[in-house]
């Protein structure tokens, strides 16, 4: 999640997530594993090290996978339909190239407010352009169709 309660879903989506899974699983027992192997090569601290990195990783990719799963999911239930207006646009450097948005959010059943959010460069983002939004209404979460890697129904 970024800025004010955007919901970033890349890699993330409405299913079982398997590919996150296997690889926060992996990371946890990577860890051990690593630990002995570097243990039996007289190299005990290296594997303490990897092995206290490699599991909590592991460990965090699993709970951010399903935070952002059980977000999308109450989107899906409760979201309120809205629009996103960018108010500017501004290259946020770095090697993908990303763009920081920043977004007017308003609609019928939702109290204006604005956000800044990050994405990935598309020329068609631009001030002025209006995007499609679903809103939580009890936190302000929400998600930009247009920018939501995953499909929607």
């Amino acid at each position: 999640m970024t800025g004010s309660g955007f919901v970033e879903v890349q890699g993330a989506g409405r299913g079982r997530n398997i590919g996150r899974r296997l690889l926060s699983v992996s990371l946890v027992v990577a860890g051990p594993v690593v630990a002995a192997a570097a243990g039996g090569m007289d190299q005990p601290v290296l594997g303490g090290v990897l092995a206290a990195v490699l599991m909590p990783m592991g460990v965090s990719l699993w709970r951010g996978t399903t935070r952002a799963k059980r977000r999308l999911l109450r989107l899906d239930e409760v979201g309120l339909l809205a629009k996103a207006e960018i108010l500017a646009a501004a290259a946020g450097g770095g090697d993908d190239n990303p763009l920081r948005l920043t977004l007017r959010v308003s609609g019928p059943e939702v109290p204006a407010f604005e956000a800044v959010v990050t994405t990935g460069y598309r020329p068609d983002l631009v001030p002025g352009r209006e995007l499609t939004a679903v809103v939580d209404p009890a936190d302000r979460t929400f998600l930009v169709r247009e920018l939501d890697d995953a499909n929607w129904p």
